[in-house]
């Protein structure tokens, strides 16, 4: 309704500014004198100059009143637009709010715009979708300003980015929330990893399996750490921790018997060969691991 008076006033302004040109233009056309043209003339001649002259002054006229009017509509579609613009982002807020403010007032609401807009967010993550990630993210936010998997999402969106200043503060923020969050270490521990600190990234995957020894992409990651750290024992434990918690794993199969072919383990490398083949049978590697462990 706003915008349809915007519109209608913005006519009516048009309108009068084009009458008000025209009519100060009036003058100038009653101007034109007849009696210039000297009377010997044939009045053929003389009608002709006369309409050439008012042709001439109707034409100035029109140009001068276009060009006016045309000067004034860009200026005013331009202010017109912004206009728009800022209404619709109002009205987008003002529905944001009311919508925040029932959900605020009803729990059954909040527990569903909660669980939607996460459910959204995760979405565009898995689209790569990032900006809207994010937004959704935040959104949810200020719905619930400590939702932990809100904060852990925009830490993911942060990392996938690289930027690893705003994602550690997004973990930090879902540790003071929740100090005994595992999903959060183990996140700190993607950081230092993908940083090069590899003591500190031991340290968060540490922390997280000590909180949550369930969790084989933790053990897994831990045991990758271990391995470049030179820790061959704790490499060999955490693998293993992450095979048993997901027996079928070819991924982590694969890595546990790369380590174990290259560090001697024979009844290891056998075992796992064996399981290999079991869960993947189309893998094309099995010959080559295959004649690899019988050279052990």
């Amino acid at each position: 309704m706003l915008i349809d008076w915007i519109f209608l006033g913005v006519f009516g302004t048009c309108v009068v500014i084009c009458a008000v040109v025209v009519w100060r233009k009036l003058p100038q056309l009653a101007s034109i004198r007849t009696e210039a043209i000297p009377k010997h003339q044939q009045q053929a001649r003389k009608q002709q100059i006369l309409d050439q002259r008012l042709q001439q002054k109707l034409g100035s006229a029109e140009a001068a009143i276009v060009r006016s009017v045309a000067k004034i509509f860009r200026g005013m579609w331009g202010g017109l637009q912004s206009l728009l613009r800022r209404l619709r982002e109002l009205e987008r807020e003002y529905r944001r709010k009311v919508v925040s403010q029932q959900s605020i007032e009803d729990p059954d609401v909040l527990r569903a715009r909660l669980a939607t807009g996460l459910a959204d967010a995760q979405s565009a993550m898995a689209a790569d979708d990032y900006t809207r990630a994010e937004q959704l993210f935040v959104d949810v936010v200020a719905l619930d300003p400590k939702n932990v998997e809100a904060y852990i999402g925009l830490a993911d969106v942060a990392m996938a980015k690289k930027d690893y200043t705003n994602a550690r503060e997004a973990l930090q923020f879902v540790l003071k929330l929740q100090q005994g969050n595992d999903s959060a270490y183990t996140r700190l521990g993607r950081i230092a990893t993908d940083e090069g600190n590899l003591s500190e990234a031991e340290t968060d995957y540490l922390k997280s399996v000590s909180l949550n020894a369930t969790t084989a992409t933790a053990q897994f990651e831990l045991a990758s750490v271990e391995v470049k750290l030179g820790n061959v024992e704790k490499a060999q434990v955490a693998f293993q921790e992450a095979v048993k918690l997901e027996p079928a794993n070819p991924k982590y199969l694969d890595a546990l018997l790369a380590f174990a072919i290259q560090h001697a383990r024979k009844d290891l490398a056998h075992e796992i060969l064996d399981r290999l083949r079991d869960a993947n049978p189309e893998n094309q590697k099995l010959p080559e691991l295959a004649e690899a462990v019988k050279n052990l």
